[in-house]
């Protein structure tokens, strides 16, 4: 099995500094090695390439406890933004979230920050240099915590409900969170400057951060790419012997399928640029629906009904010859009309016809039960 070598990346790499501290771990996550240099003294990657973790130190990342739904939906990255909108300094599409799913407390998760553009750069120029990322989380959210992770000019301090970067120079008694129940984990040897006393007492350990399981912030198109399965290649000569008729259907379906990717795509765009439009700097969770409660917002603050409305609903009624309708009951909620009445098949369909042209939904699978509702007729 090939070894993995996890990169703990400072903020000014590579910058500023070329050099950084790696752990060279074996197959069964024992640490062969360990050390802090440039790419051309890391431990060589394979031939054919070779993988790595990244964990991002100091002031690139951040992280907070937020409660998240259950996965997979609570995991999704319009979920997350949307729970932590109120404390981020960014829009959530220019960020990136890894949520640390090991240990979820009744509080929530811990989610780590990080700005696409900077992970971006740092995953396009790992793999100029032969290496692919497989994973990357703050350092913050590595076991063990509560710790104090120093590498280079910064301190990066890792509590259960989030993580900070601190410069170690004085005033750091200053900070609550700084205390005896810490661990100082000295990562390179880089010179620390002028630091707090405070960090001289702290008791001190060289046990290596572990990641949490997991790709973390590497998902959508910084996802590593899969590696090719074995078991395809022996399909190849029964795929040979396919007739043309089949391959003639396969091609078929292929176009097929290309042609309502490319529809779905172009309608998402106009939804998107709609909805852009419509909602600036709002996070999208159910384009369409907010979108809808957007515009019958705007209706009723103009003095018009909604398409949700009581009378806007009710308006196909009065269509109808006078007598016809027989109401016994009438329910409104939740945007729909239900009505309990006995109506023939001729004014039905002639009720049917007039909430069709309002865009109105009329459901009348029950003989006696009319329900309206906003929409297309069914």
């Amino acid at each position: 099995m090939t070894p993995t070598l996890t990169l703990i990346i400072p903020a000014d790499w590579p910058q500023r500094r070329r050099d950084c501290p790696w752990l060279l771990h074996d197959a069964a996550g024992r640490l062969l090695r360990r050390g802090c240099s440039e790419p051309a003294q890391w431990p060589a990657p394979p031939a054919n390439g070779a993988s790595c973790i990244l964990l991002l130190a100091g002031r690139q990342t951040s992280a907070r406890r937020v409660a998240l739904p259950p996965p997979p939906a609570g995991h999704r990255p319009a979920v997350i933004g949307a729970a932590l909108e109120e404390q981020l300094l960014e829009a959530p599409a220019q960020l990136l979230f890894a949520v640390d799913s090991e240990n979820p407390e009744k509080s929530g998760q811990r989610v780590g920050i990080v700005a696409r553009a900077r992970l971006a750069a740092l995953v396009e120029r790992l793999r100029e240099l032969g290496w692919t990322p497989r994973a990357a989380w703050p350092l913050g959210l590595c076991r063990p915590h509560p710790a104090a992770w120093l590498c280079g000019g910064e301190l990066t301090i890792s509590h259960a409900d989030s993580c900070h970067s601190l410069a170690p120079d004085a005033g750091l008694t200053q900070w609550p969170g700084l205390g005896p129940e810490l661990t100082l984990h000295v990562l390179d040897d880089a010179p620390a400057g002028r630091h707090d006393e405070t960090l001289d007492r702290l008791p001190r350990s060289e046990q290596p951060p572990l990641a949490p399981a997991g790709p973390g912030f590497l998902y959508g198109e910084l996802a590593p790419p899969r590696a090719p399965v074995a078991w395809l290649s022996r399909l190849r000569p029964a795929g040979r012997l396919a007739g043309l008729g089949s391959l003639l259907l396969v091609a078929l379906l292929v176009a097929q399928s290309a042609w309502f990717a490319w529809q779905e795509r172009q309608m998402r765009g106009r939804i998107d640029q709609a909805f852009t439009a419509a909602l600036p700097g709002a996070v999208k969770v159910d384009p369409q629906r907010q979108l809808e409660r957007r515009l019958a917002d705007a209706r009723r603050q103009n003095g018009q009904l909604a398409a949700d409305d009581f009378l806007a609903l009710a308006a196909p009624l009065a269509e109808l010859p006078a007598g016809s309708l027989r109401i016994v009951a009438m329910d409104y909620a939740d945007g729909r009309l239900r009505i309990s009445a006995r109506l023939d098949a001729e004014n039905r369909a002639r009720l049917s016809a007039a909430a069709a042209r309002r865009g109105i939904a009329l459901d009348a699978t029950s003989p006696d039960e009319l329900t309206l509702t906003p929409g297309e007729t069914r």
